[in-house]
């Protein structure tokens, strides 16, 4: 749906001059805040410092790390030296740079750096920390004059969300011939990468001409991300709009996922690549805010073992993956509990021999030594023949198989495996512990198999208490399930402290009176453990469930 943009442009224009942006405590396409949106502290950044806040955000390429990321759109390559904070500002740099040392590999068939160094371009992009799951996104900011983008965008399970990509000036001589209007171009995507999908790059583009050249001054860009809808706004005005239901009718809706945030800066070769001249100067992308309002907080933590989104572990957010055109997938179709399950689904002859894995990242699993057990929900389909669910720890290594050719079909039913292991988990993000699910052609009759799987947990994990100083003092939770708060009951004081089932805290309090009333409303459902800590002693830990 495309608005009347002439009346856009004159209401916004009102709209800015009658609003102090650096003071704004509310989304400004929603000034009186009708909507209750509640802002988001873990994803919004004022850059007000004088150097980027790693506990949220981490630079592509800084000490040659890019996660498995993307490292650049060829020939540009995203650098470290490109990103910093100043003057109430985060700046990314694009740079020529000819005696930089470019990684020696290619992006969809062009170097970086270009055939022989011949554009020996550096960019910049930093990524969140933390993933979310629907809000309203708003950035202040202004495009590099230069031939090179300015982008804020998302990624997620199979999707991505370009909600501004735009360019901010054609190259000295225009060699692709490109118009005048380019340099006034909104740009937005909607990007699904799921194999299955009829619509797999197909993606959604939008371009709207907002009459004035985007790298000319500072402008308010918002993103809407709903359930049910996605709307598009500029200086505060909404000036297009999706819906779910419109995007389904092609298979195009994949936003079902959490997101990551990205800002970054590219090359376009469609549009034309930058010269030395073009760059003689490094070209500067400033962002001014990053702010980020969720109707219903969920930045927090989320369910990973539940496949409700991404693991938060050691100040990082990573998720599942499985080879993409393999059929283990994070779907929607049906789930335990939650929006999402992991499904396994196959309709056309398999391999005569194949090994079908989803993997969690390494260094998620923090396992005690001694005696375990690992518990999850499945569901067979009724048409299914399949025996046996191999499960395994990466390390220490150990392998599980679960006899599963009994399970009763058609509903779920909670499966589970004892286990010992002499060595606690290895933490290492490059080769540490981790969990994966496999189905092999041993497993599997004939070629048609649908199942889905839910809901993991293990009977102990490490919260980082010593044995020795746990007590065995009562305290109560209730109510148990919960919703909104929960009320602690103990002669014990100290500090309340909250785990997600990987051991991880997702939430401290201090507790002060033998009743202390704690908020979940922040956490995400699932299953979580609740312990004190006082100052000579910690209680024995509960189990607490969020509902």
């Amino acid at each position: 749906m495309k608005l009347n943009y002439l009346h856009v442009l004159q209401w916004s224009f009102v709209v800015c001059c009658a609003l102090s942006i650096s003071a704004q405590n509310n989304p400004m396409s929603d000034p009186t805040n009708a909507s209750g949106w509640v802002f988001c502290d873990l994803l919004s950044d004022e850059f007000n410092g004088t150097s980027l806040d790693k506990n949220k955000w981490w630079i592509l390429g800084e000490n040659g790390d890019y996660r498995s990321k993307w490292k650049g759109r060829a020939p540009g390559q995203f650098a470290p030296q490109n990103v910093k904070v100043e003057n109430g500002n985060l700046i990314l740099s694009s740079q020529w740079e000819p005696n930089f040392t470019f990684l020696n590999e290619s992006q969809d068939g062009t170097p970086y750096g270009g055939v022989n160094k011949s554009h020996p371009i550096t960019q910049a992009a930093i990524i969140s920390e933390r993933f979310f799951k629907y809000g309203y996104m708003e950035i202040r900011c202004k495009l590099a004059e230069a031939p090179v983008t300015g982008a804020f965008w998302t990624t997620g399970y199979h999707s991505e969300i370009d909600m501004v990509e735009n360019y901010g000036k054609r190259p000295i001589g225009n060699p692709k011939n490109r118009p005048e209007s380019l340099e006034r171009k909104y740009r937005t995507n909607l990007i699904n990468w799921d194999s299955e999908s009829i619509s797999v790059n197909d993606p959604i583009k939008v371009e709207t001409d907002v009459n004035v050249r985007v790298a000319s001054d500072y402008y308010v860009y918002g993103f809407e991300w709903d359930k049910d809808y996605v709307k598009i706004f500029f200086n505060g005005v909404e000036i297009n709009r999706f819906t779910r239901a419109e995007l389904e009718v092609k298979d195009q809706w994949k936003y079902m996922y959490p997101q990551e945030l990205w800002l970054d800066t590219e090359v376009f070769e469609w549009y034309g690549l930058p010269a030395m001249a073009d760059l003689n100067v490094p070209a500067e992308f400033k962002i001014d805010y990053v702010r980020i309002w969720q109707k219903e907080k969920n930045a927090q933590d989320f369910n990973a073992l539940g496949f409700e989104g991404p693991f938060y572990y050691q100040g990082r957010s990573s998720n599942w993956y499985a080879n993409n055109t393999h059929p283990w997938k994070m779907k929607n179709d049906k789930a335990a509990t939650g929006d999402l399950s992991l499904r396994f689904k196959n309709t056309t002859p398999l391999p005569a021999t194949f090994t079908y894995t989803m993997y969690s990242p390494y260094g998620v699993l923090n396992l005690p030594t001694g005696d375990n057990e690992i518990k999850m929900k499945i569901w067979i389909d009724p048409n299914t023949a399949v025996n046996n669910l191999r499960v395994i720890l990466r390390n220490p290594f150990k392998i599980m198989d679960i006899d599963i050719s009994g399970v009763q079909k058609g509903k779920w039913v909670e499966i589970s495996k004892g286990f010992t292991r002499n060595v606690a988990s290895d933490l290492s993000i490059t080769n540490g512990d981790r969990l994966e699910i496999q189905l092999r052609n041993t497993d599997v009759v004939g070629s048609n198999a649908l199942l889905y799987i839910d809901d993991i947990s293990f009977q102990k994990v490490n919260l980082g208490l010593k044995t020795s100083e746990i007590e065995k003092t009562s305290f109560k939770v209730f109510p148990n399930p919960a919703n909104e708060s929960v009320t602690v009951v103990s002669s014990e004081n100290g500090t309340v402290t909250i785990f997600n089932m990987l051991g991880v805290a997702v939430k401290k309090v201090t507790k002060n009176t033998q009743s202390q009333v704690i908020s979940v409303a922040d956490l995400n459902k699932g299953m979580y453990l609740i312990s004190i800590h006082s100052n000579t002693k910690t209680l024995a830990t509960q189990k607490l469930i969020i509902e």
